[in-house]
């Protein structure tokens, strides 16, 4: 395996993380959505939609950044088990 190979299957393991939302918080601003576009979608109403799986190591930037635009702080990160 060269070392580019290695880089790509680096960035394709498990983060050990998911991205989450609290419908309470979340007041559908759209901001995270803006920064995020690959990781969240909005519904019709202006909500985010995120993936439910775990993330890999290179959505975590994306991730982060869509936390930190919110508002509200209806998105975090929170580790799997």
């Amino acid at each position: 395996m060269n070392a580019l190979e290695k880089l790509r299957a680096s960035r394709q393991k498990p983060s050990g993380q998911r991205l989450r939302v609290d419908p309470v918080e979340c007041e559908s601003i759209g901001q995270c959505a803006v920064v995020a576009s690959r990781l969240v979608q909005l519904d019709r109403w202006g909500y985010p939609v995120v993936q439910t799986g775990e993330l890999v190591a290179t959505d975590i930037g994306q991730a982060q950044r869509a936390v930190n635009a919110c508002p509200r702080r209806a998105l975090f990160l929170e580790a799997t088990s």
